[in-house]
């Protein structure tokens, strides 16, 4: 089986795959890649970052994941651990600026403050990796993990440099064909409710009323159409969740379940 995920090896991403599924992993070099890669049938499954305990919801994904034909089939929380990457012999004192993704970069903002860095942006934590790989000097480090420095044969100069120790990535595994899985399990789904006083309260009392908790809700612009939100809610599955969810598809538009999956625990 092959299974696609966003990053160079020892991205993020990549530790997810290894431990959501087996099989044979391929990276590529964006999020949409790994949705195309998916159409294309050129993977079989796709790993793709849905939300960060800190820096919140991956957009881009929303967006793929509503206008896709592909399902969630598992979700894993993965701790996040940064750490300082640079050449053999380097030393924090030879840093001057430091490569990674965005989202990396704020989450380790203080460290790179405290000790006078220069963030530069790059597309991926293990690219930034192999970037600093090729430079001249001791000047510039990556931040990335450690699979990602192991990988590269480079040298950790610093671990565990993010701002919060309690940070964690969502990734969903999404395939072409839906699953049922027995336990406890968790139901994505998006709506557009109508843009009327009321109407998104009275949908989510359809959830008070069946007992369902609702476990997250994201809003997304809906495209071409200014200042009407699309609704993308998780909530966990009862022996109601069916029939509320009948009742929400009748008085909404578009209405689209992204999928069904074992609710997962977090990654200590």
């Amino acid at each position: 089986m092959k299974v696609g995920y966003f990053g160079e090896p020892g991205a993020y991403s990549n530790i997810a795959a290894m431990r959501m599924t087996s099989g044979e992993y391929i990276p590529l070099d964006s999020v949409r890649s790994v949705f195309n890669a998916l159409q294309e049938h050129e993977i079989d499954v796709g790993v793709v970052p849905i939300e960060n305990s800190i820096e919140g919801a991956v957009n881009q994904t929303y967006d793929f994941l509503f206008k896709s034909d592909f399902y969630i089939i598992k979700e894993y929380y993965l701790r996040i651990k940064h750490c300082l990457i640079g050449k053999p012999g380097s030393k924090l004192n030879d840093i001057k600026y430091v490569l990674s993704h965005p989202q990396a970069l704020a989450q380790c903002s203080e460290f790179i403050y405290n000790h006078g860095l220069k963030a530069v942006s790059e597309y991926d934590t293990a690219g930034s990796v192999k970037i600093i790989k090729t430079m001249d000097g001791n000047s510039h480090a990556a931040i990335a993990s450690e699979l990602a420095a192991r990988l590269n044969d480079m040298h950790i100069i610093a671990k565990d440099i993010e701002n919060n120790s309690s940070n964690y990535t969502r990734f969903f595994l999404i395939s072409p064909e839906p699953v049922s899985p027995e336990g406890p399990s968790k139901i994505s789904l998006v709506f557009s409710a109508p843009n009327t006083a009321g109407s998104l309260y009275s949908i989510l009392k359809i959830f008070n009323d069946y007992g369902i908790n609702m476990a997250k809700i994201e809003s997304r612009p809906v495209q071409f159409n200014p200042f009407n939100y699309l609704f993308f809610i998780d909530i966990e599955r009862n022996e109601n969740a069916e029939t509320a969810l009948e009742m929400i598809r009748n008085i909404t538009n578009p209405f689209k379940i992204l999928g069904i999956y074992r609710t997962a625990l977090i990654d200590e």
